[in-house]
């Protein structure tokens, strides 16, 4: 045994480490303990005006049926095309359903909501847990995990809403579950049925709510008139007035895996950099502005959907009227974990210096 020692070498331990399926943790602890995110992603943004013609198109040629399941388009970050995600966590798509057609019903593991980017009103809704929630323009529909959910456009208008789902993560975590659902997969509740048992305002004697994760619609009537009570109020040095919405149940966030904000960027706005480990995908309801990603200008109007990858510096400029923008952000994930960190930015008044701008 001696012998054998001293004939031993660390270059030979290695190779008999690999070869038990083993790894020296000397040599590779800097490959997998970083000394701050390493982001596999860079930000970026898709172009309503871009988007929407191939959404049409997508129109004549596909129906919402049994295996096709949805008319809708990924936004496919360009370094996380294997996946189809926007963020290494969020994906986001623009989905269509036009006039007269419904979409079966179906459950997944992963948890979604739908923002209503363009919508007449009217008899067109999401139908979740049994429950139809209606989808006036910029209104918030959820779908937790693992609800039933079909759509419904009994309208003579087409709607085009925000997709935003969490299958980035749920496929990290190997947990993904897909089932197709045929005839009535749960009891019919009437409409505002969640609403009423989770509002201000609830019926004599009402009991639990029947899930974790309330099916809800949340009217962008509201939420509009929410942030314009808080313009006068303090706004965040980082992105003006911001407010989230809320689960009634427990107060916590929008979704387990997924926090869901509306903000309103006043004329004139300029915000002060900062950078998190979560991640967000952002869409704008209306005006235009610039969103500052490290140092690259991307500027964005309406219809418009962008990036802020994990750990990247960012800070939003408004100069002309006001501009509001919807988001969706992973920092629940993050906060769960123990993982959420911010920073901000100390150089230049907390802004950054421009040495690009985006261009697709």
């Amino acid at each position: 045994m001696n012998s054998l020692l001293k004939n031993d070498s660390l270059d030979q331990l290695h190779e008999d480490l690999a070869r038990a399926n083993m790894a020296p943790t000397w040599k590779y602890v800097s490959e997998f303990v970083a000394r701050e995110p390493r982001v596999s992603y860079r930000p970026w943004l898709w172009r309503w005006d871009d988007i929407i013609p191939l959404l049409m198109r997508a129109g004549d040629l596909i129906t919402p049926e049994r295996g096709a399941e949805r008319r809708s388009m990924e936004h496919v970050n360009p370094d996380l095309t294997p996946y189809y995600s926007t963020s290494h966590s969020i994906a986001t798509a623009f989905q269509l359903v036009r006039a007269g057609e419904r979409a079966p019903a179906h459950r997944h593991m992963a948890g979604a909501i739908r923002f209503a980017a363009r919508s007449q009103g009217g008899a067109v809704y999401t139908k979740v847990q049994g429950e139809r929630l209606m989808m006036e323009e910029n209104d918030l529909l959820l779908t937790p995990a693992h609800a039933w959910h079909e759509h419904a456009n009994e309208t003579r208008d087409d709607i085009i809403w925000l997709d935003a789902l969490d299958f980035p993560l749920v496929n990290l975590l190997q947990a993904s579950v897909f089932e197709p659902g045929e005839g009535e997969v749960c009891p019919s509740r009437p409409d505002n049925f969640s609403r009423q048992q989770l509002g201000m305002y609830r019926p004599t004697g009402w009991g639990k709510y029947p899930e974790a994760q309330p099916a809800l619609r949340y009217p962008w009537v509201e939420m509009h008139q929410a942030l314009q009570d808080a313009r006068n109020a303090e706004a965040s040095l980082f992105d003006g007035v911001i407010l989230e919405y809320v689960n009634p149940i427990n107060s916590g966030p929008t979704l387990p895996t997924l926090s869901c904000r509306a903000q309103l960027l006043k004329a004139g706005t300029k915000s002060k950099a900062h950078r998190s480990t979560s991640s967000t995908v952002y869409f704008v309801i209306g005006g235009e502005g610039v969103c500052v990603i490290n140092g690259i200008e991307f500027h964005w109007g309406r219809g418009d959907v962008f990036v802020v990858p994990t750990w990247a510096w960012h800070e939003h400029h408004c100069k002309g009227s006001d501009a509001f923008l919807f988001s969706i952000t992973d920092q629940p994930v993050l906060e769960v974990l123990g993982m959420m960190r911010e920073q901000p930015y100390e150089q230049d008044h907390g802004h950054q210096k421009i040495t690009a701008k985006f261009n697709s």
